[in-house]
């Protein structure tokens, strides 16, 4: 009896033991079963993640490939564009450079028809005076001798009266501000004494700029010398005007073969509103009994006046 429970002690514990490696081995069955499907489903993402590997490593190459090529149109571009600034810096300063000369030559060539400075056509300084008044005075050898001063005015007079040719003025361009724009062609023109003495020809104003530029270097620029405008209705004129002390005025106008002298001839000085009443008279009927003065100008001064009345004041209140 106690060997058949030993027995079946032994049996149950045979059966436990049994169970338990079943259910051992039951467990490792299960395990390895979740181990195998983990496997088989990583194995599955790792082939799907190796693909998109494959692709985006195709993607970077291509990418790459686009990028160097992009790298390379950009320092093309990079190199043709500072090809092109150097050419737009070039033309920049060319262009004004060409803007620049324009203005030069239009402000040059406009001034004669429409001075921006009358001052500036008088130029006793011009290395073409001085020769020729040394030629026609020999030059003021006594500055006390006020005779000699006088002759040798009428001296300057009569070699311009007869030595430059009277030429009235050709059509004259008036250039545009804007080089595009149209030139418009002026009748009246100015010219500098160097080029009336070159041209040994002129009008009016030429003459009258040539001879106050004379004078003007002749008395070493001590003395009062300018050129005069009067007009009227039917036209203009120049002249040269000399004041002098008390109240008086010399007039001398080469085109007009016309200047201040006395009965004998000699050159002389009058009163001012006189002598300019005369000189205007004398001009009546070709400019016009309307006919004043309405400037006067030297490389010293500049003044415009409204009429006659406004020219005579203001002598008066100067000399």
């Amino acid at each position: 009896m106690k060997s058949k429970a030993v027995l079946i002690a032994v049996a149950i514990s045979l059966s436990l033991i049994i169970a338990g490696q079943v259910f051992y081995i039951y467990r490792q069955h299960i395990a390895l079963q979740t181990m195998s499907n983990l496997y088989a489903t990583l194995k599955e993402d790792y082939e799907a993640l190796e693909q998109k590997h494959a692709s985006l490593t195709s993607e970077h190459f291509s990418l790459e490939s686009e990028h160097n090529a992009l790298v390379s149109d950009h320092e093309l571009l990079q190199s043709e564009y500072g090809s092109l600034e150097s050419q737009n810096q070039y033309l920049e300063s060319r262009y004004d450079n060409i803007k620049d000369n324009y203005e030069k030559l239009r402000d040059n060539i406009n001034q004669r028809i429409h001075p921006s400075n009358f001052s500036d056509f008088i130029t006793p300084k011009d290395s073409a005076i001085s020769p020729i008044v040394m030629q026609v005075t020999g030059g003021w050898s006594d500055q006390t001798d006020w005779g000699e001063y006088w002759e040798d005015i009428k001296k300057m007079y009569d070699w311009v009266r007869n030595n430059i040719e009277y030429r009235g003025d050709c059509l004259y361009p008036l250039l545009p501000i804007d080089p595009t724009g149209s030139i418009q062609w002026i009748k009246s023109a100015w010219q500098f004494s160097n080029e009336t003495l070159k041209l040994r020809e002129g009008d009016c104003e030429d003459m009258a700029i040539l001879l106050c530029s004379m004078i003007r270097h002749y008395s070493g620029e001590k003395y009062w010398a300018e050129v005069i405008l009067i007009k009227g209705s039917r036209g203009a004129h120049a002249g040269v005007q000399s004041p002098v002390g008390e109240d008086k005025l010399t007039i001398l106008d080469p085109t007009g073969n016309y200047y201040t002298k006395t009965i004998f001839g000699s050159i002389d000085s009058r009163e001012i509103s006189t002598e300019i009443n005369n000189w205007l008279n004398f001009w009546e009927t070709s400019l016009g009994d309307d006919v004043y003065v309405y400037r006067v100008f030297a490389n010293y001064l500049d003044k415009a006046f409204s009429s006659t009345k406004e020219y005579i004041s203001w002598m008066h209140a100067r000399v």
